[in-house]
């Protein structure tokens, strides 16, 4: 009797084991994107598909056993979305899982009880769909601000309570600062060979100041940035209102290679590789050595960077010192470019000052006449003034940048022409989400005609994007002539449909001056679209830009354009 009984079950066991290769979401879903899309009920499914270049793994097969999993999962999910209502329903065709989300109506929250400073970072208003992030979201903001002023041993008491026979969410949020603190004294745990005082260079706080995570953080960060250290622990102790920290680095291997691979309109096919070494000779000197190839040229290159150098009376200063060679095709001509370039800086005044000496020997090719082949040796002096304020490199949505570069080539310096340099930039960028607004400003002159190799141009992906690269303005022969004066204006809206995928709108002006000191030639204006996916390693762009009269211009690239 028992040997039947078990053959049983297992024959049943059978029968109801059945693969599937295809799931599919009805009922209250998102057609494109939102908080139901078929995206994110995957992901809250744990199901992941391969991504379509990788064209050797299979897509994944689902058995009967996984269905009350992905039921479980989907009603969590719409729980903490506020529809608590809601009711999941599956049934299977021949290859076919059908999940069915009806969420019914959403639960609202009653009332909310909280200390009114805190009112303006809550983000649950009354009246509204609770959900669970929300709720968290509001609290780290809170615990965020407590411990950028100086309240680190805060208490919070922050509870929903929701009854789902009245259906509703009552709120309730009581934060006591404690006391007020302020940074102590630092101590260093160095194991390096690093001088201590390029490391406490990467310190932003100061003894007495009052507390603030946020500048711990950045500390922190300077540290990583070095590239010296495996391991960097900053312990705090808060006591007695006073906050001393405890700082231990240990340094790991300083050496890297480094490649990429990758594609853009403007370069086409490119990539690269570079041997880092970050404590070249000790004390967090920076050699880089590398070669860049693209469809258009190729650059190879080496770079050494002092951070630290004395001048007597003047103070500390960095120091670095470049070298590279340079083929590059451009429209119109070929340009072999040898270049040396020697920059010290200095920060006074919280701005960021460079001045140095630059070497250029240039060799020009070209089959249009208008370009003048010819070698030419240029020695110029120049200075470089820079403040950046953006929230991120890569892909600001608050701040500013602003940057000043002035470039005298002399005769006297045994330059082959003379000429003087003038280049602004300003870059403003503001979110209102959903909603990030960014404006940019470029302006520049030069104060006598140059050969046209050393031309402002103008168009392409970071530029006026109705454009090709370098192809705006003037042509002789077909190509570019560029201009001895610019103002290159760009002003984009981007709206975050969900926080790594985004939808813009551009407008472009450019004009290119063609004589000296003068700027009444004719605007260049474009307008346009584009889309913008947050990937691992930056913001990737699509770009289409229409010119006034028609055309148009199609970019790719990775990074803002602000």
């Amino acid at each position: 009797m028992r040997k039947h009984l078990l053959i049983l079950i297992l024959l049943t066991l059978f029968m109801n084991a059945k693969n599937f290769t295809t799931i599919k979401f009805t009922g209250d879903v998102d057609l494109i994107t939102g908080e139901f899309d078929r995206a994110t009920l995957l992901k809250i499914c744990h199901i992941e598909y391969p991504p379509i270049y990788k064209v050797w793994k299979k897509d994944p097969i689902f058995e009967t056993a996984q269905i009350e999993d992905f039921i479980e999962n989907l009603t969590n999910y719409a729980q903490s979305m506020g529809y608590y209502k809601v009711k999941v329903n599956s049934k299977t065709t021949d290859d076919t899982i059908i999940l069915d989300i009806q969420k019914h109506k959403a639960i609202k929250i009653n009332s909310i009880h909280m200390n009114e400073e805190y009112q303006k970072l809550a983000l649950v208003k009354q009246g509204t769909r609770f959900r669970t992030s929300d709720f968290t979201q509001t609290k780290k903001k809170i615990t965020r601000q407590l411990e950028e002023q100086g309240y680190p041993n805060y208490s919070m008491n922050a509870k929903a309570f929701v009854d789902i026979d009245l259906y509703q969410v009552d709120i309730n949020i009581t934060i006591k600062k404690g006391q007020k603190y302020y940074f102590s004294t630092t101590d260093i745990n160095n194991t390096s060979d690093i001088n201590s005082e390029l490391i406490r260079e990467q310190i932003v706080y100061k003894e007495g100041e009052l507390y603030n995570i946020e500048k711990i953080e950045k500390s922190y960060d300077n540290l990583y940035r070095l590239g010296v250290f495996s391991k960097i622990d900053m312990d705090t102790n808060n006591s007695q209102g006073k906050t001393p920290i405890s700082i231990y680095l240990e340094e790991g291997d300083t050496k890297e290679i480094t490649s990429y691979l990758g594609y853009d309109t403007q370069d086409g096919i490119r990539s690269g590789v570079e041997y880092i070494d970050h404590s070249f000779l000790g004390d967090l000197r920076d050699l880089k050595v590398g070669a860049q190839m693209a469809q258009e040229g190729h650059r190879i290159y080496s770079t050494v960077y002092d951070p630290r150098i004395i001048v007597p009376i003047l103070g500390k200063f960095n120091f670095k010192n470049e070298v590279g060679y340079e083929n590059w095709d451009y429209d119109g001509f070929d340009e072999k470019l040898t270049i040396e370039r020697a920059t010290f800086g200095k920060e006074f005044f919280k701005l960021e000052h460079f001045f140095g000496f630059q070497l250029e020997y240039s060799d020009i090719d070209s089959d249009n006449p208008i370009f003048l082949d010819d070698n030419y040796l240029i020695n110029s002096l120049f200075y470089k003034l820079l403040i950046d304020e953006r929230d991120s490199e890569m892909d600001a949505k608050n701040g500013y940048y602003a940057s000043f570069y002035i470039e005298k080539a002399m005769v006297d310096l045994g330059s082959d022409i003379d000429y003087l340099k003038l280049l602004a930039e300003v870059r403003y960028i503001k979110e209102i989400a959903p909603f990030v607004v960014a404006v940019k400003i470029e302006a520049g002159m030069l104060s006598q005609e140059t050969p046209l190799f050393k031309h402002f141009y103008a168009g392409g992906a970071m530029s006026n994007r109705g454009y090709e690269y370098r192809d705006l303005g003037s042509h002789e022969s077909g190509d570019a002539i560029g201009g001895v004066g610019v103002i290159d204006i760009s002003i984009e809206g981007r709206y975050y449909l969900t926080k790594n995928f985004a939808v813009v709108g551009f407008m472009d002006a450019t004009t290119l001056s063609e004589e000296v000191k003068e700027f009444n030639s004719e605007w260049y204006r474009s307008y346009g679209t584009g889309l913008r996916y947050l990937s691992v390693i930056g913001p990737l762009r699509f770009d289409i830009g229409l010119q006034e009269h028609g055309d148009f211009a199609i970019h790719l690239g990775i990074g803002q354009v602000f």
